[in-house]
Parts: C-alpha cells; structure tokens; sequence
C-alpha cells in the first residue's frame, strides 16, 4: 500500500489534524481504544481540551493508579487523537461515534492512523498480507526500519511492533494473542464516511474516491466502497450523487477543509 503523500496532500491532511513528522505514541502505547471509549461516553460533544484533561487527571475517569500514569494517558490520548473539537479529525470521529457507536474501532484507526507515523509506517506489512495468513512482529518490524531508517534501534522497533500488533487487532485487522492472523474488517457506516471524507480532503474525488488509502485501510475494494457509500448516504452521513460513472459526495455534516484540487 503506497503511504507516500504529495506536498499538496500533506497540507490539506495536516489542516485536519494529521501529522508528518517523526515519532508517534506507538513508541510506548497502542490504539488505546478502551481509553478512548471510556472518555467519549464520559464526556459530552461540546467538551472543551480542559475538559478532557480534567476528567483523566483530576476525575480519573480512567481509573489509573497514580498521577504520573494519568498525565501519560492525557498524553497520548491527545497525540492519538487530539481530544479537541478544534481540530477537524477529532470533531468528525465524534460526530460519527454518537450516530454509529459500533464503529468506533474503525473511527479510531482512521484518526490514529494519520497522528501516528510510527503506527502508519506498519501499514503494509498487515494489508499485503492475505486474509487467514500469519503476520509476524519482524515484518512489522521491517517497516518501521525501512521507514525511520537509522533512528529506532532493534530494540525499539521490536517494541513499536508489538504495540502496533495490538492496535491493528483492537482495529479488527488482525486477531489472536500471540500468533496474529490477517482478517478481513467490516467496516460500518460512520467508518466509510470517515474514510470518503478523508480521501475527498487529499483530492480523491469522483470515482477514485472509492480507491483511496482510506477504504483499502478498511479492506474495500472500489465496488464494495461504492455500496458502503450508499449506505452512509441512507444514514444521513453524507451526500451521495451518482450517474454511472460521474460520482458526487458532499459532507454537509463536516468541517469544510481546503481540498486538494482534483
């Protein structure tokens, strides 16, 4: 899977809270998602940062064990996913989680996915991998070497594939303990949605909008994207206008961003 961004690209993801420099909290943590789950059903949409940071430090809504455990939590919460209705990602997994709960792994992953390089960097050694086939921590390993040459030593990029491992099975993408397994994910409405409106932001628009990054990271192929779509569209989740081939989505429930000209 090609993770290589034009400068245009870059520019218009980083207005939605994306990031393109070096590191990412997958040096010391994974997806988080039951941290996650456990702040957005504590906390109402409309939540200001201060909000967030005072439920986990102060209330301990995490129920971590000291206060050093909890900064740390705030801290990566907020590098995952920037816990802060000002920056578009965030607001729009939100908005999508409040209408389609269930998708919530998926939402996360999306948003994860674009504020971790460490985490991205491991994108193809999970979706080149067949459904049903094993995929091994030094595969995982690799990418991040090939991708940060020289700046993780063996050690770490061994502990960056672990705490990848576990975030690509909280995601549905791999399962078991030990031994992980490629599976295919079944994405739902919220996820596509966020997915399109993503792509649509980096300029896929039209009919390639159903062969972005975004659906291959939720395992569809362009038809099955199609589908997804009208299904979000029957959900309210966006707008959707096809004649053949000439395709149209609007999100009219999202931040308006600088799109990448087509």
């Amino acid at each position: 899977m090609e993770l290589i961004f034009t400068p245009e690209q870059r520019d218009a993801l980083t207005q939605v809270g994306y990031k393109f420099t070096a590191g990412g909290s997958h040096s010391s943590r994974t997806l988080m998602l039951t941290e996650l789950k456990a702040v957005l059903d504590a906390l109402p949409m409309g939540t200001d940062p201060e909000g967030y940071r005072s439920a986990v430090v102060k209330r301990n809504i995490l129920g971590k064990g000291t206060e050093s455990t909890r900064q740390k939590s705030i801290r990566h919460l907020r590098e995952l996913y920037a816990l802060s209705e000002a920056v578009p990602v965030f607001f729009v997994l939100r908005r999508l989680y409040a209408a389609d709960p269930q998708g919530l792994p998926l939402l996360a992953l999306l948003s994860a996915w674009g504020r971790d390089p460490l985490f991205r960097a491991t994108t193809p050694a999970v979706l080149t991998v067949p459904v049903g086939s094993e995929v091994q921590a030094r595969t995982l390993a690799q990418s991040v070497a090939e991708a940060f040459s020289d700046q993780y030593s063996e050690l770490n990029q061994n502990k960056i594939a672990r705490n990848a491992a576990s975030s690509w099975t909280q995601s549905g993408h791999l399962s078991g303990r030990t031994r992980k397994v490629r599976r295919r994910v079944q994405p739902t409405a919220g996820a596509v949605a966020m997915a399109l409106w993503l792509g649509d932001v980096a300029g896929f628009h039209g009919v390639s909008c159903f062969t972005s990054p975004w659906c291959r990271l939720l395992d569809l192929g362009a038809d099955q994207a199609r589908t997804r779509a009208m299904e979000a569209h029957r959900h309210g989740l966006l707008t959707m206008r096809a004649v053949g081939e000439i395709v149209e989505l609007t999100f009219p429930r999202f931040p308006v961003i600088e799109h990448v000209a087509p």
